[in-house]
């Protein structure tokens, strides 16, 4: 293989920092949908995780934190790499940035998924399976309301880190669903702290026309090719 791909799916919210990295550092890195290289896919990424890269090496990359920490890293820019990711000798800074990177992609973002999703490939999510998701959800909205009555973004107060980048990626989920006017009135640190990270220079390839929700509704995930129904 000559060159580097990162398969995406637009509908896949884990792979959106991955590919806004890859835009904002100019990275030679070719982004693949993955319903246009479905069997190239599936052999080298038989678990179908997305995002999933192979460099031109033919090294291959999964979960976000991992595909994340390095497109970051091979941007090869000291001070970008400080800041999103931290330093070793500030263990306790990086720590709480691969604490909050690893909560949103994992449990959080699973938890959205069941509060705004009809169904799971066909099978309707019960009333009692979402009630009992969104009673956790706004439990784990105290955390980060938490973090930004303290800081301006969910680390620092002057900087954002691909904590934050992450976490709004998976927010981002909810302001195109459930998310409405009336819910932000009620959560300003939240919409104002996700407002920001959108429009910074690290995601605005994917926000610059994003559209937050007018009313609050469910939505039913598109098959994929691998799928019964696709």
């Amino acid at each position: 293989m000559s060159t580097s791909i990162l398969y995406t799916h637009n509908e896949f919210i884990r792979a959106i920092v991955a590919e806004c990295l890859i835009k904002y550092f100019q990275l030679d890195i070719k982004i693949m949908e993955i319903t246009k290289d479905t069997d190239h896919f599936l052999e080298n990424f038989p678990l179908k995780e997305i995002p999933a890269l192979i460099t031109a090496n033919g090294t291959k990359y999964h979960e976000q934190i991992a595909v994340n920490n390095y497109l970051i890293h091979l941007s090869g820019n000291p001070a970008e790499i400080k800041q999103l990711l931290g330093t070793p000798e500030n263990y306790e800074e990086q720590s709480a940035i691969l604490q909050i990177a690893s909560f949103v992609t994992s449990t959080f973002l699973v938890t959205l998924d069941t509060c705004v999703l009809k169904d799971i490939k066909g099978t309707p999510i019960s009333d009692n399976t979402a009630n009992a998701a969104t009673k956790n959800l706004n439990a784990m909205l105290k955390i980060f309301e938490e973090r930004l009555s303290h800081t301006k973004y969910l680390i620092r107060d002057d900087s954002i880190t691909v904590a934050d980048l992450m976490a709004a990626a998976s927010f981002s989920l909810g302001f195109v669903t459930i998310f409405d006017s009336e819910w932000r009135k009620e959560h300003p640190l939240i919409s104002s702290w996700f407002a920001d990270v959108i429009s910074s220079k690290y995601m605005e390839y994917r926000f610059k026309d994003f559209q937050y929700v007018t009313s609050p509704h469910k939505i039913s995930a598109t098959p994929l090719p691998w799928d019964p129904n696709y």
